[in-house]
């Protein structure tokens, strides 16, 4: 079976790339160097040497491979549609790994001759540099025949399932005829068999908390409201739903596995009524006498990004080190940010190793590699001519040495400034979480403190 994947190419802000537009082919007023250069690096990366075998697995369908980025443009211009999404780039790859590349360079061609071959224009590529060979397929985002968008089924991706099976039955590759298209998805199965909290974890943990308080189904769904949790149990829907703390979609329980269908919670909760159940109540926290100064309260002194960062850290359980995470034990809005745990650290270690704790700060460190961007740019530009000229075979080597080198600290730098756009984005979520968290924490010491008075 093919596993597949298509999603839209609109502009690449985030890379500095000076690139010389044609003025006689496209004026600027109509067509935005971001644009441009958009369609350039996709069809670059589909075409790229390294991968394809100095593009001897690369086709076009209604276009010439080596001017397919200038074809693509004439036909928007000539239909006045240089804006929005400027192509598709999607992914056909295969489970064997004895599969020849001809076998599925043919199989690329004859999928996307298929579905898109009487309206557009499509780039074919097969990459050989991973274990399971992938085409790739760039397509126009206007048809050359009525420019038309694509749109509907001709971007539907989930329904070419079909068309790729039945190839690849007709080749006698593996397919799988009757898939179960309501499991889990794999990015979650993938967190939660590393032992991260999902959306899904913490459902299934609060409907067995609920069962275990629970002996019919009355008293489950009071326990569930109880415990903050929109759902709906009725018998006249097809399937019992819950939505997860911090979310708005509901999820099917039967999604969550086999212990957790209609049938199988009825079946507990029976199990259950042979033994006695502690009915349910809201966990009561025991009130510290003395509050002696926390790890929490000194990182609070750094301020600025930095102590942000550390003190959102703490709350995550990363911090201490010294001391065991327990993600059981964290608020909800910062369940989902456990995800995304290596990237706040690196973030943490930029804060830190700069000493950056200001807004202007942080603007002026990426602003400091912005321009030493365009310098490495300038040089790896100008060696590159040098290429091009006659020279022995040392100095060619020495120079593609350098062009290497080069590249490779622009991409280090790259990183440093996405890292520097995701600390200016993240800080003010950041900081409406930690408020939220913030709220929520003293309103419940309130509570705790008039229980403690009305005891006394």
């Amino acid at each position: 079976m093919a596993v597949t994947k298509l999603w839209s190419v609109k502009s690449n802000l985030k890379q500095v790339i000076d690139y010389a537009i044609n003025p006689e082919k496209t004026a600027a007023d109509v067509y935005t160097e971001e644009q441009y250069q958009a369609l350039a690096d996709v069809l670059s990366y589909a075409k790229d040497e390294e991968k394809t075998e100095r593009e001897l697995y690369v086709d076009g369908i209604n276009c010439n491979v080596a001017t397919a980025r200038d074809q693509f443009i004439t036909v928007k211009e000539q239909y006045q549609k240089t804006d929005g999404i400027q192509a598709y780039h999607g992914y056909l790859s295969f489970k064997e790994q004895n599969i020849t590349p001809e076998l599925a360079q043919k199989i690329g061609m004859e999928f996307a001759n298929e579905i898109w071959g009487n309206r557009f224009q499509v780039v074919v590529t097969t990459h050989l540099n991973t274990t399971h060979l992938h085409c790739h397929f760039v397509v126009n985002s206007v048809s050359f025949v009525d420019g038309k968008r694509l749109w509907g089924e001709e971007k539907a991706w989930f329904k070419f399932r079909t068309v790729a099976d039945r190839i690849c039955e007709k080749y006698g590759l593996y397919y799988n005829p009757k898939p179960n298209r309501s499991k889990q998805s794999s990015y979650y199965y993938k967190q939660e068999q590393a032992g991260m909290p999902t959306r899904y974890t913490m459902v299934r943990e609060a409907i067995d908390e609920a069962i275990a308080h629970s002996t019919n189904l009355r008293s489950f769904d009071y326990a569930l409201t109880q415990m903050g949790y929109e759902h709906s149990l009725s018998e006249s829907r097809k399937y019992w739903t819950i939505v997860p703390k911090g979310y708005t979609k509901p999820i099917r329980l039967k999604n969550l596995g086999e212990d957790y269908t209609e049938e199988a919670i009825k079946r507990r909760l029976m199990e259950n009524q042979r033994v006695r159940i502690v009915p349910f109540a809201k966990q009561t926290v025991v009130i510290r006498q003395y509050r002696l100064p926390t790890r929490e309260q000194k990182i609070k002194k750094v301020g600025g990004l930095y102590g942000l960062y550390l003190h959102y850290c703490y709350k995550l359980g990363y911090l201490p080190k010294y001391k065991k995470q327990n993600t059981k034990r964290l608020h909800y809005l910062l369940k989902e940010d456990l995800l995304k745990l290596d990237k706040i650290t690196a973030e943490t270690r930029l804060l830190g190793r700069e000493h950056i704790f200001t807004d202007e700060q942080l603007f002026s460190y990426k602003a400091s590699l912005n321009g030493q961007i365009e310098t490495l740019i300038d040089d790896r530009a100008h060696l590159r001519k040098i290429s091009r000229t006659k020279m022995s075979d040392d100095e060619l080597s020495k120079v593609k040495g350098q062009i290497v080198s080069i590249s490779g600290k622009i991409r280090e730098l790259r990183k440093e400034v996405w890292l520097c756009d995701d600390i200016a984005e993240r800080s003010k979520v950041m900081e409406q979480n930690l408020e939220t968290i913030r709220a929520e924490e003293e309103k419940q010491e309130r509570k705790e403190q008039n229980r403690y008075d009305k005891r006394r």
